[in-house]
């Protein structure tokens, strides 16, 4: 069977949005995008993509018995090791809280200071 226009969706969402060069200047716009002439219809497409991607997720059948929402800390787990204190020199290991600061613009109190960013 033939199939026409550049995008299919295993079951069509009736709600799922119409993307085009509106959306897509609106979404850049809010998100604080500069975004080209020349680059509206790649990301028409690629927007596309995704919720193509999002509709096959959907249409996945999950198997009797499957959680798929089953949290880490709801989970079994059938085995544990010991814990064990890490050196100053593996990876990720402890480390001189001052020295995490050392190479920070502003570094008060063992904490990074930033600018505020919202109100």
């Amino acid at each position: 069977m033939a199939q026409d226009g550049p995008s299919h969706h295993p079951q069509p969402d009736p709600d799922r949005p119409v993307i085009d060069e509106a959306l897509v200047r609106k979404t850049a716009h809010l998100a604080r995008l500069e975004v080209s002439d020349d680059e509206i219809p790649g990301l028409v497409e690629h927007l596309e993509k995704i919720l193509d991607l999002v509709d096959t997720l959907r249409s996945v059948e999950i198997p009797e018995g499957h959680r798929p929402d089953l949290h880490v800390s709801q989970a079994t787990v059938s085995m544990t090791r010991e814990d064990q204190s890490s050196k100053p020199t593996d990876a990720g290991g402890p480390r001189d809280p001052a020295a995490f600061g050392g190479n920070a613009p502003d570094w008060r109190d063992g904490s990074f200071v930033t600018p505020r960013v919202v109100g």
